[in-house]
């Protein structure tokens, strides 16, 4: 038997690990002195102590470690706790690949000034889902603001209120006095439809490439086609039967009321 110290000593674990453990029932000594509470390890604890590093270097974490070192527990329980971890890893090496490969598209735009910087603005994220209020119709652009005063009239009736304007094309249409145009503010709680205004919740987008931008509503914008160009030459394309979004905050330094910065998503997945 080896008191702690000793028993640290050997594993090169230290003794406030150990007890540690000991607290969490993960690894309690093989006998305790009830008189001076000295704990006491055998050899063969050596072997359930490498165990736990060991899963904890997979990156287990210590309550997971727990339960597979329970005799009781069965082994397809074990199995499956190995597999999610493997995919759990796969899933966050796939994330830094894309990371890398991002930082590669990055220092190729810093070393050729002519391609411009835009694409070092451009963001992959996961967006939410959300719960909105939105107002759909085909008009023109100079409506929008109109579509968001009927929206916000019926809002403000209805107890609710938001700062973020979010907008939703439905098309591509090259003129610009019939689009399909869809606006929206974020909900807090759901709140009765009434039509036109609709109540639904936009789906869980898993990658969005998304572009911060200045911008105003009664004019086209040029940072989706800069962002679709980006999409393009990074091995991304677009997902089908999924609007543009365009988040929009107004801009209380700026002196045109119609000004925004925005912030165009288009969701992506790899080409």
């Amino acid at each position: 038997m080896y008191k702690i110290s000793e028993f640290s000593k050997i594993s090169q674990v230290s003794v406030k690990t150990l007890r540690y453990y000991d607290q969490l029932n993960l690894l309690k000594p093989a006998h305790t002195d009830k008189l001076s509470g000295y704990r006491y390890y055998s050899a063969d604890q050596m072997f359930q102590l490498h165990r736990i590093l060991a899963f904890k270097e997979l990156g287990f974490s210590l309550d997971q470690i727990r339960q597979m070192l329970d005799e009781h527990i069965p082994l397809e329980q074990i199995r499956g706790m190995f597999r999610l971890k493997q995919s759990e890893i796969q899933s966050n090496l796939d994330k830094e690949q894309a990371k890398l490969e991002r930082i590669k598209e990055r220092l190729c735009t810093i070393e050729n000034e002519d391609t411009g910087l835009t694409s070092q603005d451009v963001v992959l994220k996961e967006v939410e889902s959300q719960l909105v209020m939105s107002y759909r119709q085909k008009t023109s652009l100079s409506q929008i603001p109109e579509l968001f005063k009927q929206l916000d009239d019926y809002m403000g009736n209805s107890g609710q209120s938001s700062l973020s304007q979010l907008v939703l094309w439905h098309d591509c249409v090259e003129g610009d006095d019939d689009i399909d145009i869809e606006v929206a503010r974020l909900l807090n709680h759901n709140i009765p439809s009434h039509s036109p205004f609709t109540v639904k919740r936009l789906p869980e987008v898993p990658m969005m490439a998304t572009l911060i931008h200045h911008c105003r509503t009664t004019s086209r914008c040029t940072a989706s086609t800069e962002l679709a160009v980006w999409i393009e030459r990074n091995g991304y394309r677009m997902k089908e039967n999924e609007p543009r979004r365009e988040i929009c905050i107004p801009h209380e330094r700026l002196s045109d009321p119609e000004s925004y910065v925005a912030e165009v998503q288009i969701a992506v997945e790899r080409a």
